[in-house]
């Protein structure tokens, strides 16, 4: 488990992007530098919350990775929420739900 030796895919960059420009506390961590346990989320809260992002690629993940990555971090005392790379093709609908979740 290398720190920081991994580069960001397009989804993951176009998420980045989208945190930015909505001021929205998350940063990418996806590159080896936060570790819960054995797993390393996308993006982590940036102020003070327990809550990760993982940006599941629709190739990479089946359904039923979300159940076993939620208990996973919750096991930890994080929230998490999955986003699939196609739901970046309606980024309001994507900026709702982070801001949904972020209120939680």
């Amino acid at each position: 488990m290398k720190k920081g030796n991994i580069s960001p895919n397009k989804p993951e960059i176009a998420l980045i992007d989208l945190l930015a420009e909505n001021n929205l506390p998350f940063k990418y961590v996806g590159n080896g530098e936060v570790w819960l346990g054995n797993r390393n989320p996308d993006f982590i809260n940036t102020n003070g919350k327990k809550q990760v992002i993982e940006l599941f690629g629709i190739y990479w993940h089946p359904v039923f990775d979300v159940a076993k990555k939620q208990e996973h971090y919750r096991q930890y005392g994080f929230q998490s929420l999955v986003i699939w790379e196609d739901e970046l093709e309606k980024p309001e609908k994507v900026l709702a739900k982070i801001r949904h979740f972020v209120r939680s």
